[in-house]
């Protein structure tokens, strides 16, 4: 089962026990570069330490707003805390500066159906397809959105 998205993009592997030692290894000076705190993350991702994930996470949002994945993982993992009004209001506030990120119009559309607002997660899903059509199919299989289905059919999601 899954619950909305974490995109790591197109040649990002799952970190391993090598990757740990690595990153452990890196000058105290580097450990605030982006790639340094979003494979930190990945880490914490994979072992669903959420806590950690959210304080990595918003890290990389506040140091590096311009990187998407900072405020992504940020929101997931607060979203995996039940802290979903939190998740909506993280990737709210990263939306304006990653209005073509369509994972964090997909996670949103999670966060407003979870909430309740209906209305909401069909407008930013219907974003998120407009950016990737393929955000349908996921829409129809991810157990977050299933409340969206009761109310609306696939078609009516343009």
């Amino acid at each position: 089962m899954f619950s909305c998205r974490v995109d790591r993009g197109p040649h990002v592997r799952p970190p391993s026990l090598e990757a740990a030692a690595e990153i452990r290894a890196i000058r105290a000076k580097d450990r605030h570069l982006p790639a340094v705190l979003a494979a930190r993350a990945e880490l914490h991702l994979e072992a669903k330490e959420w806590e950690q994930l959210i304080a990595i996470g918003r890290e990389l949002a506040r140091r590096h707003p311009g990187t998407p994945q900072g405020w992504i993982h940020w929101a997931y993992a607060l979203r995996e805390l039940g802290r979903v009004e939190q998740a909506l209001q993280v990737l709210l506030e990263a939306e304006p500066l990653h209005p073509k990120v369509g994972v964090i119009h997909f996670n949103l559309a999670c966060y407003h159906c979870l909430l309740g607002d209906l209305r909401s997660a069909k407008r930013r899903l219907e974003r998120a397809c407009r950016i990737k059509s393929d955000w349908k199919t996921t829409a129809l299989e991810d157990p977050d959105l299933k409340e969206l289905w009761n109310h609306y059919t696939p078609e009516q999601i343009s």
